[in-house]
């Protein structure tokens, strides 16, 4: 590229991408506005010193302009950088997660002082002494159970519609351990979906706004897809993998029963472990 060029992709971008100022666009879709805003300037894509040059690599070089989220087996997203909650809508189409160092570090209640390693892009855990950081650690908020017993509330909010389910939901922020009764009882109501997705939202919510009053850059890689090939049972009757798996006394059936939408959020299995597993169950 020229020393002109940089510049030139990066207005291109911006002129590709304000037609979505409400939505995120498919990637196949944001190929064709970004031919013709080049086309405009006399450009083409991929450069011509760069035939092998990827849509995806072009626009994660400007991450001012443009927030990108990867779908393994699907098209990517873009989305306006600063608006990355448009990609965030996209969660209720199918099942996404946060990072598990950011989830952890925006989730987690009490203990040590998250903080945020911009050279690294990682979070680190200290004390609460912040003159002692390196000049690159941005503090984390930390989380506190009555802002999460009021993000709870607000699920609850969004089922009115289900009284008696609501109900007990709200009976649950009442124990002692009101998060832990709260996750018994969405698994209890089979909204581990639902609450996968409100949850997870809000948690996005969270992290933009921390990082744009901290000014870092929104990064596609903060999204990941939750749990790939594994979905919550729905109210009815089960899939017929469900009920294979179920007569089989599968291993892994029985760990996940266990946990709700948080608790698989987290959760990351390498692959020769749960082959192992599988195989162990259908041996007895």
């Amino acid at each position: 590229m020229s020393q002109e060029a940089p510049d030139q992709w990066r207005e291109v971008l911006r002129s590709a991408i304000q037609a979505s100022s409400s939505e995120s666009v498919l990637g196949t879709h944001f190929r064709v506005a970004l031919n013709a805003a080049a086309k405009e300037r006399g450009l083409q894509f991929p450069p011509k010193n760069e035939p092998e040059l990827r849509l995806i690599q072009l626009l994660q070089r400007y991450p001012d302009v443009v927030s990108v989220m990867r779908r393994p087996g699907q098209d990517f997203l873009v989305a306006p950088t600063g608006k990355s909650d448009l990609l965030a809508q996209r969660i209720q189409d199918r099942l996404y997660g946060i990072r598990h160092d950011l989830f952890e570090a925006f989730t987690t209640i009490g203990g040590a002082q998250p903080y945020y390693d911009k050279s690294q892009d990682q979070i680190v855990w200290h004390g609460h002494d912040e003159n002692s950081m390196p000049v690159d650690y941005v503090p984390i908020e930390q989380t506190i159970e009555a802002t999460e017993i009021e993000m709870r509330r607000d699920f609850i909010a969004t089922i009115s519609g289900r009284p008696t389910t609501a109900e007990a939901l709200e009976s649950a922020l009442a124990s002692p351990r009101p998060l832990q009764a709260f996750g018994r009882a969405v698994k209890e109501a089979a909204l581990q979906r639902e609450w996968h997705s409100f949850r997870t939202k809000r948690v996005v919510d969270k992290i933009q706004r921390w990082a744009s009053d901290h000014q870092i850059a929104w990064k596609d890689a903060w999204l990941t897809e939750a749990l790939n090939g594994y979905s919550w049972k729905s109210p009815g009757a089960p899939s017929p993998s469900e009920e294979s798996i179920a007569a089989e006394g599968d291993p892994l059936q029985s760990l996940f029963s266990g946990l709700d939408a948080a608790d698989l959020q987290r959760i990351s299995i390498p692959l020769d472990l749960v082959l192992k597993a599988i195989a162990k169950s259908r041996k007895h």
